[in-house]
């Protein structure tokens, strides 16, 4: 995609910046800087563009469902880590008593 279709398609859907960012998971900054042609998007940003700027409707719903997952894998991956600094937790305390 060319810049100036990326800032129109985004125009058309009445997105901001910032809305395409959030949806496509690329930093906002990326996003402005293909917009100014100072940079291009990468094949798997231009997927999602695609999926979101000219698809419509259908795209961004989809965008919308990749969202949704990209943010339970993360607090699914916080809530592991989470579980894993408990267990340490217990063994350490666990291997105190064992040697006292």
């Amino acid at each position: 995609m060319e810049p100036s279709e990326i800032r129109e398609a985004r125009m058309e859907r009445g997105l901001t910046i910032q809305e395409v960012s959030d949806k496509i998971g690329a930093p906002y900054s990326a996003v402005h800087r293909w917009e100014m042609g100072k940079n291009k998007p990468s094949a798997k940003y231009i997927s999602a563009l695609t999926r979101l700027l000219k698809n419509g409707v259908e795209g961004e719903k989809e965008m919308s469902e990749v969202g949704y997952l990209k943010k339970r894998i993360s607090d699914l991956e916080a809530l592991v880590e989470s579980q894993e600094k408990t267990i340490a937790t217990f063994r350490t305390a666990l291997e105190k008593i064992a040697n006292s």
